[in-house]
């Protein structure tokens, strides 16, 4: 409010008392509505000050938030290109060994199966020689985007080193994990590969391994699920390849041998894989076929001897 406003202000007042009123009187009775609007003017820049600040601290809150996004983005990102294979854009070993440590726990602490599959590709080296590392580069990537497609979301699966990969099935029994590694045997079977007038066909050496709830009493280590697993595999190697052999962990889960294995392996894996934990069962087997062996070798003798006489 300016002097002549103020002046005006006054005039009005006057004629409002009357022309004998006293302008200290008048004042007087105004100082405290003027005080109070000073007070009230004074109070309103400062919420207008603070408003600005309060408005510029917004922004700069909104501005972190915005970089701090922009930062978790950018991790997730590198994680995310740490954990994956460059070749095949399926996980790598790292993953593998943190989701297999995951799951594990999960399963153990659920109650539930928890089954790995390790394929390996048959004579790869033969390949590499023969076609050449680009040739096989392109038939690996092929081979994982197969294995993919042939999976559940929930599965884990992941390229552990040259042309071996791993398949980690939550919820997944022994019998329903030698199935699905049948199925991948025999797709890779059959598919042809063809790059120009190369023509390649592949086969697949399977060892599929499951812990039950049971196992978890004698099984604290998630790192077995995966050997026992990859000890299965070499058994298919050692015996024709391009085949499927489950190997148990302990009694609690069932063994199936592939359709070239011996049927004795099935029984085999109880006594040398549970960890200290002794049946019988296998020691009878074991027996018997030591007997068996033996009456064989005998006859076998004694024929010889009725030949010779």
């Amino acid at each position: 409010m300016n002097f002549a406003d103020a002046f005006d202000v006054l005039y009005d007042l006057k004629s409002f008392f009357g022309a004998d009123a006293d302008m200290n009187n008048i004042i007087e009775f105004i100082s405290p509505a003027v005080e109070s609007e000073s007070s009230f003017c004074q109070e309103f820049c400062f919420f207008n000050q603070l408003g600005d600040i309060s408005e510029t601290v917004a922004e700069k809150h909104s501005e972190l938030l915005r970089e701090n996004l922009s930062l978790r983005s950018e991790i997730e990102r590198l994680k995310k290109v740490n954990f994956i294979d460059a070749l095949t854009g399926i996980y790598n070993k790292e993953y593998m060994q943190i989701r297999l440590s995951e799951e594990f726990a999960k399963a153990r602490r659920n109650g539930t199966q928890l089954s790995s599959i390790f394929i390996d590709l048959d004579d790869f080296k033969f390949i590499n020689d023969t076609y050449g590392h680009i040739i096989g580069d392109k038939l690996i990537k092929e081979v994982a985007s197969i294995l993919k497609s042939l999976g559940r979301n929930e599965d884990v699966l992941a390229r552990f080193g040259g042309e071996e990969f791993v398949i980690l099935m939550s919820g997944t029994t022994a019998s329903e994990a030698v199935i699905f590694a049948e199925r991948i045997r025999k797709k890779l079977e059959d598919q042809i590969f063809s790059y120009g007038d190369i023509c390649i066909s592949v086969t697949a050496s399977l060892g599929a391994s499951t812990l039950s709830k049971d196992d978890f009493k004698y099984i604290s280590d998630p790192e077995k699920l995966l050997c026992m697993a990859d000890k299965a595999m070499y058994k298919v190697k050692q015996n024709g390849k391009n085949n499927v052999c489950h190997l148990p962990l302990c009694l609690s889960s069932s063994g199936h041998g592939g359709k070239n294995l011996p049927a004795r392996e099935t029984f085999l894996p109880y006594s040398q894989t549970c960890l200290g934990f002794f049946h019988p069962i296998p020691m009878i087997y074991k027996f018997l076929y030591f007997i068996l062996s033996r009456n064989n070798i005998g006859n076998m003798r004694n024929k010889n001897s009725k030949n010779l006489k």
